[in-house]
């Protein structure tokens, strides 16, 4: 086949399947709208309420077929009107066995959803034809420098920090159980479970800044802040157990 051939083949097919994915989107946007009992004007009216408008004669004519492209900021505003995943609109997890991923690329909507959010041990989508054996692929964003890796990353940082929460209140509770014991046998036995909590929790702060010692070094300019690690770098632990506070 001449090349301008194949060129036109590979267009038409390519905006075959952005129609597709469009009417896919818009599926799932006359689904979550009608699950909510949300009129298409309720749902512009929400859109414009968010800062940007979305006619309701654009959601009509995408639900209806007639419109068959969808903008960045269209998915989002509308995903956020919904009070849905982005990726939820995209991908449709929980009523399709596959979906087009990219161009000719099946798969499952869940694995579909997690290499969209760059989730670690998530796979690309890849064209049957090129793989047969197998229609996904492992990505290599953990490896150092890869793409993705400020991802994984913050990833990593704000589970470090989950965890290093939940030791530091559970040495904090501990302590205050403490505090509230007449016999002191039972008291110093919580006190040390405490202090083993303690423990676990600075463990975790070390991880958490080796952590962002390595975004560092990969070049990250911007270290995560998110919930999570932002309370755990703020909160002071290993402080003097409350039933010593008691005694004195």
């Amino acid at each position: 086949m001449p090349e301008h051939m194949e060129d036109c083949l590979t267009m038409e097919q390519s905006t075959e399947w952005a129609e597709r994915l469009a009417a896919t989107i818009a599926g799932e946007i006359l689904r979550y709208r009608r699950n909510q009992k949300m009129s298409a004007q309720r749902l512009s009216d929400r859109c414009a309420e968010l800062g940007m408008e979305v006619p309701r004669a654009t959601i009509s004519n995408l639900e209806n077929g007639r419109r068959t492209s969808v903008s960045v900021a269209e998915l989002l505003v509308l995903a956020a009107a919904l009070d849905v995943p982005p990726a939820a609109l995209v991908f449709p997890v929980g009523y399709a066995e596959e979906t087009e991923a990219l161009p000719g690329a099946l798969a499952p909507p869940y694995e579909a959803v997690r290499w969209f959010g760059g989730e670690e041990h998530s796979a690309a989508p890849q064209v049957a034809a090129q793989d047969p054996t197998s229609p996904l692929r492992h990505l290599s964003w953990r490896m150092e420098g890869a793409a993705g890796e400020a991802l994984t990353g913050y990833r990593r940082a704000e589970r470090i920090a989950e965890t290093g929460l939940k030791h530091a209140d559970r040495a904090d509770h501990m302590r205050a159980d403490a505090y509230d014991l007449e016999e002191k046998t039972a008291r110093d036995a919580l006190v040390q479970a405490a202090q083993k909590q303690d423990a676990k929790a600075r463990t975790e702060f070390t991880n958490l800044t080796r952590v962002l010692d390595t975004l560092h070094d990969l070049g990250a300019t911007v270290t995560p802040n998110t919930l999570h690690v932002s309370l755990f770098r703020q909160t002071t632990r290993g402080n003097q157990p409350r039933d010593n506070q008691k005694e004195s």
